[in-house]
C-alpha cells in the first residue's frame, strides 16, 4: 500500500490537517474532518493510500506554531468577534484595522485553494508593529515569526509547508522582496541558486515610509498612548491553543465552500482583483466583516486607481489617444508621443520624464508597432491601429475617456451613455 507523507491534504469528502500531538509537542499526527465528526491518528489510510505527517528537525517544529486538534467554533459571528477581542485587547487600532487584521488571518487558512496568497503591510512604529505582528501568531495558520530574513534559511522551509511569515525586518534585501512577492502567486515556482524556494503563504511585512510595492493591502500602526496589557509567553501560548483549534476548526467546516466561492470583485482594479478574492472569500456567514473589509479594499483600490495616471503604459496610451483624436492626423512620430506623455505627466506634477527609446518600448509592449522613416520612427493611425489604442486606453481607464464624450467612432458606447446620464 503506497504511502504518502503530507502536512495537510483536500481529499473527496474528508480534509486532512496536520497537527501538533497534545501528548507529544515534539511530533505531528494528522488530524481529519469528514462533514461530521474529526479525529486524530498517527496515520490515516484513504482508498488505498496511507497518509502520514510529514516529520521535520526540532529546530522547525519549534519555529512553526502548528494548530493543535480542532475544536467546535460555534458560529461565525462568535469565532470573529472572539478575534476582534483578542486584537483589540492588546492594541489600540482603529475598527477598520482590527478588521483587515482579522480577514488576513482567516485568509491565511485557506491559501492553497486560493491563486494568490494574502499579503500584509505594516507601518508605523516599531514597538506596534513587532506587537501587531506577535498577535498574529496567534490567530495565523503556521505562522513564523522572523527578525532577521536571507536566501538561505528561506531556502530550507519545507514544500508546500504553506506557513505565515511574520517578517519584523524592515530593510529587506531586493532579492529577498523580490523572492517573497513572486511566492504570493501560487502557481508559479521561485528558483535561486539551483534550488527552489516553496514560500507560498501568507505574509505580513514590517515596512518603512513608503509601500514598497501594490501587492496586498497596508495597515497604518499609531503610537499607544495608553498602557496595554502584557501579552505573557503564557498568555500568548494559551490563546494561540484556543484560537488556532477553533480556526483549524473553520478552515475544515468552510474548506469547500471557499474554495468554489464566487466574489464579485468588478468593483476593484483589476490588478487588486484576485487579491481581494482572496480576502473576501474566506468570510462566511459574517456580512458586517465582509463590508468593511470591502470598503478599506476600495479605498486602497482608488489610490492604485489613481497612481495608473502617473504610469509608463498609461500615460503612452493616453498620449497615442490625444493623436487619434486629432483633427487630421494619420499619424504620429515616437517623439512627438513623448513629448505628449511627458507634458501629461508634467501636468500631473510628475518628476518622471520617459525618452523616446522608452516610450517606443512601451508602445511595443501595448502591441501597437510603427515602421522607421527617415524623420525617425513613425506609427500610422490606420483604422487597425486606432482600434488598437481605443481598446488599450480603455483597458487602462486613461482619464479622456473617462469624461463621457465620444469624440469618434472608436471610443467604446458606454462613454456616451455615461454622458447621458
Amino acid at each position: 500500500m503506497p504511502t504518502v507523507e503530507t502536512l495537510g491534504q483536500a481529499l473527496p469528502s474528508l480534509v486532512v490537517e496536520a497537527v501538533v500531538d497534545p501528548h507529544h509537542p515534539g511530533s505531528l499526527r494528522l488530524h481529519a474532518w469528514n462533514g461530521r465528526r474529526a479525529a486524530t491518528t498517527p496515520n490515516l489510510e484513504y482508498k488505498g493510500v496511507v497518509y502520514s505527517p510529514s516529520q521535520f528537525a526540532d529546530n522547525l517544529m519549534q519555529s512553526v506554531r502548528f494548530a493543535p486538534p480542532s475544536l467546535p467554533f460555534g458560529s461565525t459571528t462568535k469565532l470573529i468577534n472572539s478575534l476582534r477581542g483578542f486584537l483589540t485587547t492588546y492594541s489600540r487600532l482603529q475598527p477598520a484595522a482590527v478588521d483587515l487584521l482579522v480577514a488576513f488571518a482567516l485568509a491565511s487558512w485557506f491559501c492553497d485553494c486560493m491563486p494568490v496568497a494574502p499579503v500584509l503591510h505594516l507601518f508605523g512604529p516599531d514597538a506596534e508593529v513587532s506587537r501587531t505582528l506577535r498577535l498574529l501568531a496567534c490567530i495565523c495558520r503556521r505562522p513564523i515569526l522572523l527578525g532577521d530574513v536571507d536566501l538561505a534559511g528561506l531556502a530550507k522551509l519545507p514544500r508546500r509547508l504553506g506557513a505565515t511569515l511574520l517578517i519584523n525586518q524592515r530593510e529587506l534585501g531586493g532579492r529577498i522582496r523580490r523572492a517573497l512577492i513572486a511566492s504570493t502567486w501560487r502557481h508559479f515556482s521561485v528558483l535561486r541558486g539551483g534550488g527552489h524556494l516553496d514560500l507560498f503563504g501568507a505574509k505580513a511585512l514590517s515596512c518603512g515610509d513608503v509601500c514598497p510595492d501594490q501587492c496586498g493591502f497596508d495597515v497604518t500602526l499609531s503610537p499607544a498612548q495608553d498602557l496595554l496589557p502584557l501579552l505573557t509567553d503564557a498568555a500568548q501560548e494559551s490563546t494561540a491553543r484556543s484560537m488556532q483549534s477553533r480556526l483549524l476548526r473553520y478552515r475544515m467546516v468552510h474548506y469547500e465552500r471557499v474554495r468554489g466561492k464566487i466574489v464579485d470583485c468588478g468593483a476593484f482594479v483589476s490588478e487588486m482583483r484576485d487579491h481581494a478574492r482572496t480576502w473576501l472569500a474566506p468570510i462566511c456567514d459574517c456580512s458586517a466583516l465582509a463590508d468593511s473589509v470591502t470598503e478599506e479594499i476600495l479605498r486602497q483600490s482608488a489610490v492604485v486607481a489613481g497612481n495608473r495616471f502617473f504610469e509608463p503604459r498609461c500615460v503612452v496610451a493616453e498620449a497615442a489617444l490625444y493623436f487619434c483624436h486629432k483633427p487630421g492626423a494619420v499619424g504620429f512620430f515616437v517623439g512627438e508621443l513623448a513629448e505628449k506623455a511627458n507634458a501629461l505627466l508634467a501636468g500631473r506634477h510628475e518628476d518622471l520624464t520617459l525618452s523616446p527609446k522608452q516610450v517606443g518600448l512601451v508602445l511595443r509592449g501595448l502591441g501597437l508597432h510603427g515602421q522607421r522613416v527617415a524623420e525617425g520612427y513613425k506609427v500610422g493611425l490606420t483604422d487597425a491601429v486606432r482600434q488598437r489604442i481605443h481598446s488599450v486606453a480603455s483597458d487602462y481607464r486613461v482619464l479622456s475617456l473617462d469624461d463621457g464624450v465620444r469624440r469618434c467612432l472608436f471610443c467604446p458606447e458606454r462613454t456616451n451613455a455615461k454622458r447621458i446620464q
